[in-house]
């Protein structure tokens, strides 16, 4: 069955970061053995080591009930298990928030967030980091009965009061009720790790239940979406876009696609339908309806794909290619890979990636440059091999050459050191526009702007008047970033690392500053949403404040952690270059004085500069096995290598 695309294109993506992890850990250890001056390089191959283990390929499903989104899972993970793996059921089978992922372990669990820490103005990611607080179910997942026991908790409720329901945020209008009491979801947010090689690899998957659920939880939109590398919105086939889906649509999808630069995809599924009438040409009227949707929701129409997940898991269970074919799943996974390559890609021109890199090619060129100098030095005394008091005049001018190499790598060094203290020296007034009391102002004057006028305008103003604050803000610091990148320009222009270009190694704030006019963006269209303009002052109106300002501090905290990474981090190359030069001439210096005080004899013994040689020829060799690696990737991340030919070592024997 040719229904491993997916698999195929995860197992690589994984096989490539454990492969240049491997990469960057050999290079960490070879930097320990031939390089032992080299914590600062250590510290830059560390931190592309946890780009990669941190790294993660997100897949967020988002529609209204019964858009059959638990299916869709179910035939995205039946390659393992070959069956259905989440129940599902008529109605309403996910009441929260479900985020399916792997931990690493192989003791698969549900852990669920209790309702009612929706009264608190906690976020989920706060919660994240206080287990106790969350419910805990192992279970195991060859057993179907304990599974299936297990993961139908995502789908209780409780009973409450409307009143109760409205001071967690819910929307009358879409509870189930009975009598005096309404239904609301018992859990606010489930997470499921499974053993799943797919789950193993990276692969994770958000399940986003409703209309009702995204509008409760502000943090869902403002930044789970937001942080997910693939969005697929699922409509049905035989309904088409329903009013609900279009408000879903245009309040928390529309933002992320439009302002934030997410990949958004729409899922017609549920095709099978369409196979029932047999006086209809199914193909004709997918590709009208596929046509329709795209225009409806201003969507390139190879992004929206008709699927029948129930079908693709049927197909998969009883290995039907046929059916499988005919569910059209493989066209939502041939989009899911091209997402998966688009991030894989941005991963490779990640800057810690490349630094580490160019850290190893650099390395590698020096290394070359001081062997092609060794070997000139001993051909040239052999060459030159007479009575003792030539050979000594020899030495003496060659370690008089090496010493005053020396003495400049050193002066460089202070220089260096100099230029990193004035460089540190910035790093208050660069985080001054930034700091957690600027933005803590800023939420105090949003919040009394808030208790004077609480009201739909009131709220619209208050957000504008928080998000034109952050603009100015960051507005200071781009200003104070552009002088830091003045100063860099001018530490690079002195030293004599003529091959790097300065404006690599900027700082930049484009990033940050996208995100934020994204996010003002995002939370302008949220509060049209008819949960929050029908509210009066309540937990879910104060929740979207306090998601807001919690969005804009996680942006703020990320900009100070880049800062201090970057002021520690912009000079490690020119200081790597000099310090491993110096370290190499260090170690030259000293068989030329082994060599100077051999000279007594009628022969000068030459086996000190040969052994020099002979152990930077087997480190060159080393590092270029390592950058041979990189250089055979699919992905273009390494650096070019530099025009320096050095040809096999061969060592004379000595006469």
């Amino acid at each position: 069955m040719e229904d491993a695309t997916l698999r195929q294109h995860i197992a690589d993506y994984d096989r490539w970061k454990k492969g240049l992890d491997t990469q960057f850990s050999r290079f960490s250890h070879w930097l320990e053995e031939h390089f032992p001056n080299s914590a600062g390089a250590r510290q830059v191959v560390q931190q592309a080591r946890q780009l990669l283990v941190d790294d993660q390929f997100t897949v967020a499903l988002v529609g209204e009930f019964s858009r059959g989104k638990t299916e869709l899972i179910n035939a995205l993970l039946s390659h393992t298990y070959g069956k259905r793996l989440l129940p599902s059921r008529p109605g309403r089978t996910t009441m929260c928030p479900t985020e399916i992922l792997c931990d690493g372990t192989e003791q698969a669990s549900v852990r669920l967030l209790p309702i009612e820490t929706l009264a608190t103005n906690t976020s989920l990611e706060s919660f994240r980091r206080i287990p106790q607080k969350w419910v805990n179910f192992d279970f195991d997942p060859d057993d179907a009965e304990a599974t299936r026991d297990a993961l139908m908790k995502v789908a209780s409720t409780k009973a409450v009061t409307p009143e109760e329901a409205a001071r967690y945020g819910f929307d009358r209008r879409h509870l189930d009720g009975n009598g005096n009491l309404v239904q609301i979801p018992a859990w606010r947010y489930a997470l499921i790790s499974l053993p799943h090689p797919l789950l193993a690899q990276g692969l994770r998957i958000i399940d986003t239940p409703g209309l009702n659920a995204l509008g409760n939880e502000p943090e869902l939109t403002l930044s789970t979406l937001p942080g997910a590398q693939a969005v697929a919105f699922l409509l049905s086939a035989d309904a088409g876009v329903s009013g609900t889906d279009l408000n879903m649509w245009e309040t928390h999808l529309v933002p992320l696609k439009e302002h934030r630069g997410t990949a958004v995809m729409a899922l017609l599924n549920k095709i099978d339908v369409l196979w029932d009438d047999p006086d209809e040409d199914c193909e004709q009227m997918l590709r009208k309806m596929r046509a329709e949707v795209s225009k409806l929701l201003d969507l390139p129409q190879e992004s929206v794909v008709g699927v029948s997940a129930k079908k693709a898991l049927l197909a998969r269970a009883e290995h039907d290619p046929i059916l499988l074919q005919q569910s059209r799943f493989g066209d939502f996974e041939q989009l899911l890979v091209q997402r998966l390559l688009d991030h894989r890609q941005k991963v490779a021109n990640h800057r810690s990636l490349h630094q580490a890199l160019m850290l190893m090619a650099d390395t590698r060129d020096l290394l070359k440059r001081r062997l092609n100098s060794g070997r000139a030095t001993l051909e040239h005394l052999k060459r030159h091999a007479g009575t003792s008091p030539d050979q000594v005049e020899e030495l003496k001018q060659l370690h008089q050459t090496a010493k005053e190499q020396h003495k400049y790598c050193h002066q460089e060094l202070l220089t260096l050191k100099s230029s990193q203290r004035m460089l540190s020296r910035q790093r208050a007034s660069l985080l001054a526009p930034v700091s957690s009391q600027q933005l803590q102002q800023l939420i105090d004057e949003t919040r009394h702007a808030l208790n004077e006028r609480w009201s739909p305008l009131g709220l619209a103003r208050a957000i504008d008047g928080f998000m034109g604050g952050v603009e100015h803000q960051l507005a200071n610091l781009e200003r104070e970033v552009d002088q830091a990148n003045r100063l860099v320009d001018a530490i690079y222009e002195r030293s004599s690392l003529s091959n790097i270009n300065p404006a690599e190694h900027h700082f930049d704030v484009a990033g940050f500053r996208a995100a934020l006019r994204g996010l003002h963006r995002q939370a302008a269209q949220l509060r049209r949403s008819p949960q929050l303009l029908l509210a009066r002052r309540n937990r879910l109106t104060e929740r979207f404040i306090a998601t807001l300002a919690n969005e804009v501090g996680r942006v703020y905290s990320q900009m100070i952690s880049a800062v201090d990474g970057w002021l520690e981090q912009v000079l490690e190359p020119l200081k790597q270059h000099v310090q491993y030069q110096k370290h190499l001439l260090n170690r030259h210096l000293i068989k030329l004085t082994e060599l100077k005080q051999k000279t007594q004899s009628k022969r000068t013994d030459l086996r000190a500069l040969e052994e020099e040689l002979l152990r930077n020829h087997s480190a060159l060799g080393a590092l270029e096995d390592l950058l041979k690696q990189t250089q055979a990737a699919p992905q273009p991340i390494a650096p070019a290598p530099r025009a320096t030919n050095v040809t096999p070592m061969k060592i004379p024997a000595n006469s």
